[in-house]
């Protein structure tokens, strides 16, 4: 049986696709994870923010709206100049992510396999047989 929190807010998880004029790895994105793997392999949110394109106030204002989302702490915040730390919480959700992506790795492959297959018939090809090493490219 699983307790619930009262602070606890029903959440859920939309997955949706995009076409792309880019490759695009085989993994589900998501801000948040982009966010703390910069911040962790950097060191700093000056230098998240850098690796990212994005301004250091940005990369901050993120983190604290993703606290504020989850009700959880992402970030061991203060003021020192040794950069910024994740909490273990962050830390453990990245390392679950991690896992979660590779597993996931092939059926987003096919995935993309399929909707690629399926776009194809806007181009009168319904029965072109897809590349499973090009599954990022339809040329319209």
């Amino acid at each position: 049986m699983i307790k619930s929190n009262s602070n606890f807010n029903m959440m859920y998880v939309s997955v949706e696709y995009k076409f792309s004029d880019q490759p695009t790895p085989n993994r589900v994105e998501h801000p948040l994870l982009t966010l703390l793997e910069s911040v962790h392999a950097k060191g700093s949110i000056a230098a998240a923010a850098e690796h990212l394109g994005r301004s250091y106030r940005y990369v901050w204002g993120e983190l604290k709206y993703w606290e504020a989302e989850l009700d959880a702490k992402l970030v061991v915040w203060g003021r020192c100049s040794r950069g910024a730390v994740l909490t273990p919480e962050a830390i453990a959700f990245l390392h679950a992510m991690t896992k979660s992506q590779k597993e996931l790795e092939q059926s987003i492959l096919a995935i993309k396999t399929d909707m690629i297959s399926n776009a194809l018939i806007l181009k009168g090809k319904a029965n072109a047989h897809v590349n499973e090493n090009s599954t990022d490219v339809i040329n319209f």
